[in-house]
């Protein structure tokens, strides 16, 4: 009996392997600068790695605005912001009265 599945839809069988992706996005640019997505499958060890570098960088950037967010919510709060008050202007407030 013939197997129809492929290699990467065996790997996403396993639990490790259930979110492996269609496509990733190489270091390389195509038109108009955007990057080039390559298939799963004629991805290299190395295209891997590449791809995995900049999902790591995009976490690190996510992850920034989000404490970002996080300070700053906490800070229009302390300043004394309610719900509808507008947050820059009340962390503003609360730094201002720490000096």
């Amino acid at each position: 009996m013939f197997k129809t599945s492929t290699p990467r839809q065996r790997l996403r069988e396993t639990n490790s392997m259930k979110d492996l992706p269609d496509s990733i996005r190489t270091g390389e640019l195509g038109e108009l600068g955007h990057p080039l997505a390559k298939p799963m499958a004629s991805a290299t060890v190395d295209d891997i790695a590449f791809a995995t570098q900049a999902l790591d960088d995009e976490i690190s950037a996510l992850l920034g605005r989000a404490a970002a967010l996080k300070r700053l919510h906490d800070r229009a709060r302390r300043g004394g912001a309610l719900g509808v008050d507008l947050a820059v202007d009340a962390a503003v407030r609360f730094e201002e009265g720490r000096k």
